[in-house]
């Protein structure tokens, strides 16, 4: 009941945002859910296809196996088909042969009969007759053999010749039956292929599906839960809880401060002194970027006209942190240019830091209004250098004023690798001419070894922590004065 009236943002009779945030956040989840289930359905399909994979590989290796044992039953087949017809033939000639020479002799036994039974009554003439007909009837009956075992061996040879035909239609049915085996295995192999592909196409964009799905209901439960703070901020920007801190950046040669950077705080009523951490991720969200980001750069350039107006030439230069999201709105710059004039402020006592990993990822979207800062006389640089792992080519195809070597590489100038880094930038920040300065110093043997590196400015807790302007005035003015 009371949960509207504790949004800062509630307009009585419209949807609370906190309810709005919520609702979102739920059905953030359920899509989640429903992208969970899709994927468990991707991985049992995988899981069937890959079943169905094995089965058809199993199915092609028992039809190959089929393919060859039914030739051979064909072709064995075939041969004693063709061995029984020539046994049977065989046998029949023989049969045959047996029967003419029994025949054959029976008739010269009745023939030698006669001669001999009636021996007296035979004359010559009528033996040699009887001879005679004797070796006709027996040179007819070789000659009928003959004839018979040339039909035989016509009847075998036949018979060889149908069973070579079967063997040789055994063989092309069993070559058939193999490559219609081979076919069902390259289709079957094919198809595992596609259905591989598909499976593995469907499990990368349901997993990507999901992981989306999953990140959006991270972003809508952390603006669910950062809700409150919004709207904190927002009233903070009207209750003026917000303030700049600065820290000094001290010129190695001369140990001047020749500039400051300006650093955001929050004085939160309940909470304390809120460092940018505890709540820079809500400041620049879509609604409060401009806001705040208009505002740190006002209360800058006021406090940057204070100490041009106080020490003239030796005022230092004040840096603001500006992000991607500040630029390329078409909005940046006409503030910058109205702050400047409503100040009265120099443009070179004001400078914009810019990060290398913001850089290097969206150079082209930044171009136009890195362009027009530098038509209007304001320094540029490159903030936490060498740790955007990018080309170099934006500080070729920019007038940057510094580079600003990242601390992570001062704290580890111990170490060979950090240090060749390190030393690396200050040789190309000296061949293009631009200022080089090491963040985070925090002992004199970080400043003792970056000096002999030879940077030019060094910034960190060894000289000042980040104090409000008056503090930090202080330093200014003890070495404004010498």
């Amino acid at each position: 009941m009371n949960a509207p009236s504790q949004d800062p943002s509630f307009v009585p009779g419209q949807p609370s945002p906190l309810a709005d945030q919520s609702k979102a956040a739920h059905t953030a989840h359920d899509a989640a859910r429903r992208a969970s289930k899709d994927s468990e359905a991707v991985a049992r399909s995988a899981a069937d296809t890959v079943s169905a994979a094995g089965d058809a590989t199993t199915a092609t290796l028992s039809s190959v196996a089929a393919a060859r044992s039914a030739a051979a039953e064909i072709v064995a087949a075939a041969a004693s088909v063709a061995a029984e017809i020539a046994a049977r033939e065989a046998l029949a000639v023989q049969d045959e042969a047996d029967r003419r020479a029994v025949d054959v002799a029976a008739a010269a036994v009745t023939a030698l009969e006669l001669v001999a039974v009636d021996d007296g009554a035979v004359t010559p003439d009528e033996a040699r007759r009887l001879a005679a007909r004797i070796a006709q009837l027996v040179s007819a009956d070789v000659v009928n053999q003959a004839r018979l075992t040339d039909e035989a061996a016509g009847r075998v040879a036949q018979a060889v010749a149908l069973a070579a035909e079967a063997a040789a239609l055994a063989a092309w049915t069993a070559a058939s039956l193999v490559e219609a085996a081979a076919l069902g295995a390259r289709a079957a192999a094919e198809e595992t292929a596609h259905a591989s592909a598909a499976t593995e196409e469907a499990s990368v964009v349901a997993v990507n599906s999901a992981g989306h799905v999953a990140d959006l209901a991270r972003r809508r439960v952390a603006q669910l839960r950062q809700a409150p703070m919004v709207a904190e901020l927002r009233l903070a920007l009207e209750r003026d809880e917000l303030e700049l801190h600065y820290q000094a950046m001290i010129d190695v040669a001369s140990g001047a401060v020749t500039g400051v950077e300006a650093l955001i705080r929050w004085h939160h009523p309940s909470r304390g002194l809120l460092q940018p951490a505890s709540f820079l991720d809500v400041a620049e969200g879509p609604y409060l970027v401009e806001p705040i980001g208009d505002w740190v750069l006002r209360s800058a350039c006021r406090q940057a006209a204070i100490w041009s107006n106080r020490y003239g030439d030796r005022a230092p230069r004040v840096w603001v942190n500006v992000s991607c999201d500040q630029l390329g709105r078409d909005h940046l710059v006409g503030v910058v240019a109205d702050v400047l004039e409503e100040t009265h402020l120099p443009p070179d006592r004001l400078g914009m830091e810019i990060t290398e990993r913001q850089l290097a990822r969206r150079v082209g979207h930044v171009i136009d209004d890195l362009e027009a800062f530098r038509r209007l006389g304001v320094a540029l640089s490159v903030d936490d250098f060498g740790t955007g792992y990018a080309s170099l080519d934006y500080l070729r195809r920019f007038s940057f004023d510094e580079i600003k070597i990242d601390r992570s590489f001062v704290s580890g100038l111990q170490q060979r690798t950090d240090r060749a880094v390190a030393s690396s930038i200050v040789a190309l920040g000296r061949s293009l001419g631009l200022t080089v300065v090491a963040e985070g110093v925090e002992n004199a043997s970080q400043l003792e070894l970056v000096t002999d590196l030879g940077v030019d400015v060094t910034q960190g807790y060894l000289h000042h922590r980040p104090a409000p302007a008056a503090e930090i005035d202080q330093q200014i003015g003890a070495h404004a004065t010498v």
